[in-house]
């Protein structure tokens, strides 16, 4: 009866312990994804920046340089 008792005992704290990795396992995965998340929102904003000047009004009005000159000291 004990041993029954005790086996019953090792089982349930067997499973405590898997659902315990699952759950760590499943956290980090939540913490990867956050920190990916977090990438891709400063990736499109930097982009979002860029297409934003390209598209300005004084982006529109500038021209490309026709000639170069450099000063000598």
């Amino acid at each position: 009866m004990i041993t029954v008792l005790g086996l019953i005992y090792l089982t349930q704290a067997t499973r405590a312990t898997s659902y315990d990795y699952e759950a760590q396992k499943i956290d980090s995965q939540i913490a990867d994804l956050n920190t990916k998340k977090s990438d891709l929102e400063v990736e499109n904003a930097r982009l979002t920046a860029l297409e934003t000047v390209k598209n300005s009004s004084v982006a529109r009005e500038m021209t490309t340089a026709t000639g170069t000159e450099y000063v000598h000291e």
